[in-house]
């Protein structure tokens, strides 16, 4: 597909305007039909995001008037979970601590269910998805599951259940578990909710409602770690890194740390695949994280390919004159909201030039290979770090991936600062 047409393409996708659009056409027929509204949830036992949601979901169920209708699902298949015992172990990890900074009452996370508790918690909900309290139920046995006790009877509908979950879910375009779908729109964890929260705000008019969702990100603290190091591992053709960028530099300054770009190739350049159900979620999901962080987005020109590789011999370039920060936001700017190609030799010139780079710096950037032994370096690093996908960060003990895990950061930095002599 020719550049300008993928464009419009991305556009389509991304444009709030359309998706607002959407939202309330869909309020409006559900209105003329004098129907309450309806969140459709899916569950999958042995999940640890999913221990999370039923409380979130009833309370905005209960707040705003809506039924929920519940499905279980099971493991996600394996085009969508490029490195599953990684995810597995992340998981684990990352539910936990999200579900102490969010306040929820869930069971212990440190140990997963075995399969065959798995099984008997999904032969025992499936008993009940259709009541009034399947979502109480799922809940229950959640509870039970992880915390090693005894699981009610069930039947042998849960195969039946699972495949109808996972054939709904595909339809309406998912791919996980822990998901909520809303009138045309997907909320996948937790601490995705607050966005659900405030369109349902938006959908009352009152002005005077208070969101009750707390919206998880990094703050405006400062503190002093004397110059220690936080290895960032960016990929240009991550949205997410695009989002993450800016913050990540501003936040080493605010804590006195310095960054240490380690570049990696696109997922699917590594031979991993991309469905595209998960890259359309991934690119509205950066859609509205962008709205709510003040950035530009939607204008994309896919780097995937040739730009990408581009633009990676430039930035090691332009790492070893101390401007490889500005060029990675350059480039990811250029990519993801401003419709730059950088497979051209025009738009790789405006992204090298607004970062203080020549043609010259160019031309023998892209006549050195090295970079890739450097980028596989940094896979086999990110690798070791029991991590895979981007936007991923070190600092001290602490490895943790996603744009929306800075938080987690600047908590190992404040503790860092805290405990240096």
């Amino acid at each position: 597909m020719r550049n300008w047409l993928k464009r419009l393409v991305y556009r389509r996708i991304t444009s709030l305007k359309r998706r607002d659009a959407a939202r309330l056409s869909a309020q409006r027929k559900r209105q003329a039909r004098g129907a309450r509204r309806q969140f459709l949830y899916f569950h999958r036992f042995g999940d640890p995001a999913s221990v999370l949601m039923p409380g979130p979901v009833r309370a905005l169920a209960e707040r705003f008037d809506a039924d929920i209708v519940c499905h279980l699902v099971g493991l996600p298949e394996a085009a969508v979970v490029p490195e599953p015992d990684q995810l597995d172990a992340f998981a684990l990890a990352d539910s936990a601590r999200l579900a102490q900074r969010l306040g929820l009452d869930v069971p212990s996370l440190a140990t997963p269910p075995t399969a065959e508790r798995v099984a008997a918690a999904e032969a025992a909900a499936a008993e009940s998805l259709g009541g009034p309290d399947a979502l109480e139920r799922i809940a229950a046995i959640d509870a039970a599951l992880w915390s090693g006790g005894d699981l009610p009877p069930g039947g042998i509908g849960a195969a039946a259940a699972r495949q109808a979950g996972e054939a709904l879910r595909d339809r309406l375009g998912h791919f996980q578990s822990a998901t909520l779908w809303y009138e045309g729109e997907w909320y996948w964890a937790a601490d995705r909710l607050h966005h659900l929260e405030a369109r349902l705000i938006g959908e009352t008019g009152d002005a005077g409602l208070t969101p009750q969702i707390p919206v998880l990100h990094e703050s405006s603290r400062t503190g002093d770690c004397g110059g220690a190091r936080l290895t960032f591992f960016p990929s240009l053709r991550s949205p997410y890194t695009y989002l993450a960028a800016e913050r990540v530099f501003a936040l080493a300054r605010r804590w006195n740390v310095e960054v240490d770009i380690h570049f990696v190739l696109p997922m699917v350049m590594r031979s991993l695949p991309v469905p595209r159900r998960k890259g359309v979620y991934f690119l509205k999901d950066c859609a509205r994280e962008a709205q709510r962080l003040g950035l530009p987005f939607g204008d994309i020109s896919d780097p995937l390919g040739r730009p990408t590789e581009r633009g990676l011999a430039v930035l090691h370039r332009a790492i070893g004159q101390g401007k490889g920060e500005a060029f990675l936001l350059s480039f990811l700017r250029g990519a993801w909201s401003e419709g730059l190609d950088g497979g051209s030799d025009r738009g790789l010139r405006i992204m090298a030039e607004r970062a203080g780079l020549d043609r010259t710096d160019v031309d023998a950037a892209l006549a050195d290979e090295s970079w890739r032994a450097v980028a596989e370096r940094h896979r086999t690093e990110l690798a070791g770090l029991g991590l895979w996908g981007v936007p991923s960060y070190r600092v001290g003990d602490c490895a943790v991936w996603g744009q929306d895990r800075l938080w987690v950061v600047e908590d190992a930095l404040q503790h860092m600062a805290e405990h240096s002599t």
